[in-house]
């Protein structure tokens, strides 16, 4: 793809990309808690993974329609500034433990693939889709 340059990585798209990501997550998983849908016990985890899969996805998509250079870089850059923000919050908070650290990685491979798919998406939708764009 001749746009994923790093020349072409905008920090704001990323950090608004990130928001929309986060804001669409976190409606979709209150809204199936609001609604009901949302199991108290252990199945909650797949709704968890389903709110990041469409939120991140979102996030992606609006990075990808907007600015259409690099969506792949966009993608994989929301991602990383989601692993900043946990790295930060686990400064200040108590240490996970193992098992949750593996749940915390495998949703960041959850978030970085929907982000990029999303990119690759969004920017597909705003060139017209045209092959090789």
């Amino acid at each position: 793809m001749k746009s994923e340059h790093l020349s072409n990585l905008h920090p704001g798209w990323v950090v608004g990309g990130w928001l929309v990501a986060i804001a669409v997550t976190a409606l979709i998983y209150l809204g199936g808690i609001g609604l009901g849908l949302v199991p108290a016990d252990d199945e909650a985890a797949v709704w968890v993974s389903i709110s990041i899969v469409v939120g991140f996805f979102a996030g992606g998509f609006f990075v990808g329609l907007r600015w259409a250079e690099a969506p792949i870089l966009h993608g994989m850059a929301i991602t990383l500034f989601s692993v900043l923000v946990w790295f930060v919050t686990q400064l200040f908070g108590e240490p996970m433990s193992p098992q949750s650290l593996t749940t915390a990685l495998g949703l960041i491979l959850l978030q970085l693939v929907a982000s990029v798919g999303g990119g690759w998406t969004g920017r597909r939708v705003a060139l017209g889709g045209a092959v090789g764009a």
